[in-house]
């Protein structure tokens, strides 16, 4: 078989940058802000232990960093594809959640870079992390593409 990266494959390829970039993005902003993103969490009202809110605000942003770093680089990419995409359906729960109850909350997602999101949740952020999501099954079900570590033949 041929080791050419198809057409498809060079599709991929940017999709895996972005959205390891954004996480990349993502938890850096939340390490440089715990208490913030802490916060954030407690607002969410899903009355959740201290130690949950406290430990989530401390491991949530180094996952995202080390998968949206595996997803750059394009090692273990399905693996790390597949983790993003528990995170996001994880997101897109709870933010569902504090839509339908009516709770006035903000999302501490991107720091203060809330792109093209602003003001409390909305459905603006569950459409944002549902194409994010999309991206995440495109590059899990097509694999790493070209210029990726464990880049696979293609078949």
């Amino acid at each position: 078989m041929s080791d050419k990266p198809t057409a498809l494959g060079w599709l991929v390829f940017p999709l895996r940058l972005i959205l390891g970039g954004l996480f990349i993005l993502a938890g850096y902003l939340k390490l440089s802000a715990v208490p913030v993103f802490a916060g954030a969490i407690v607002g969410f009202k899903l009355n959740l232990p201290d130690h949950i809110v406290i430990g989530s605000a401390f491991v949530v942003p180094w996952v995202e960093i080390i998968a949206g770093a595996m997803l750059v680089l394009g090692l273990w990419t399905r693996a790390a594809a597949m983790l993003i995409g528990a995170l996001l359906v994880a997101f897109i729960a709870m933010l569902g959640s504090v839509i339908f109850r009516g709770i006035d909350a903000h999302c501490s997602c991107f720091g203060k870079f809330e792109f093209p999101c602003d003001g409390p949740i909305g459905w603006c952020h569950i459409i944002r992390n549902s194409v994010l999501l999309g991206m995440t099954v495109t590059v899990g079900a097509w694999g790493p593409g070209p210029l990726a570590i464990d880049r696979e033949s293609t078949k």
